[in-house]
């Protein structure tokens, strides 16, 4: 393999780590027994504009956007507007959100809109009227690697609900892996080539979905599903893919990894979402 398909082969690993996805797909719109409701939030104006990008639901009652850390002092918030009845202005809400150094915190493009008494004991009428939510900010991480890359995007999902003493802004109720992709290893010589049968990247997968459970009970019930993959088959990020020798035609496939691809049901517990089982260790494939 000459120098050219080399620098091909590595300027695509960087090509395509720079463009990972940032969310996993979730149906725009799920109801519940208990009257919760999970729809997707509208993008509006253009996209590419120097303001933050702002995602409304479609009565235009609450709109949100992920606005970046100015300072130390300053963390990266999601800002939340909800309109309340015939206010001319919305009130605004802001959820910290921690980020990590070169990173980014984007909207999570969905809103579950909470059923009526959801979560909370008011005594005020008016008070007990008005909606309650939760939202979500996706914090995404990248990192490079000589000859790869690799993106990561964790959902953290806050509530907002209406007390009789005020609003509370609940910022960690749930945080998850929600995708990831890393390419890592490439080949930087003929030898190389041969010796990965010409798959030079090591390739590793994992996408999740949030969705409403239907038997919802007071607070929603949230279903996690994941599925995690890796090509060629039998590689791990923790050792060489060659350590058990030169790749063959059959191991140029991509494999499902059973442990990292689950399902967990969580509820919500002592002011926090709860899985029914423990999640598995699969951070080789969500942190970058």
């Amino acid at each position: 393999m000459n120098s050219t398909r080399i620098a091909y082969v590595v300027l695509s690993a960087l090509l395509l780590a720079s463009s990972l996805p940032a969310a996993a797909e979730v149906a725009p719109v799920q109801h519940d027994a208990a009257g919760n409701r999970l729809e997707a939030l509208l993008l509006q104006g253009e996209q590419g504009s120097e303001d933050p990008e702002r995602y409304c639901t479609a009565d235009g009652q609450w709109c949100v956007r992920a606005l970046p850390a100015t300072g130390e002092d300053q963390p990266a918030v999601l800002e939340v507007a909800e309109r309340v009845g015939d206010a001319a202005e919305p009130q605004m809400r802001h959820v910290p959100i921690e980020v990590v150094d070169d990173g980014d915190l984007r909207v999570w493009p969905f809103i579950v809109r909470l059923a009526p008494g959801a979560g909370q004991a008011v005594a005020d009428p008016q008070v007990a009227a008005l909606q309650n939510v939760l939202v979500g900010g996706l914090v995404e991480a990248r990192a490079m690697y000589s000859g790869g890359g690799a993106s990561a995007s964790t959902l953290q999902l806050a509530r907002i609900r209406h007390l009789d003493e005020g609003i509370q802004v609940d910022a960690d109720v749930l945080s998850v892996a929600l995708t990831a992709n890393k390419m890592i290893r490439a080949c930087f010589s003929e030898r190389d080539f041969d010796q990965r049968a010409g798959a030079c990247h090591d390739e590793y997968s994992f996408d999740a979905e949030l969705a409403l459970a239907t038997d919802g009970q007071d607070m929603p019930v949230l279903r996690y599903r994941t599925e995690a993959s890796n090509y060629p088959a039998g590689v791990s990020p923790q050792r060489d893919s060659l350590a058990k020798g030169r790749l063959k035609k059959k191991d140029l496939r991509t494999e499902q990894d059973a442990e990292c691809s689950y399902t967990r049901t969580f509820r919500f517990t002592s002011g926090a979402y709860q899985p029914d089982q423990p999640l598995p260790e699969c951070s080789s494939y969500t942190e970058p």
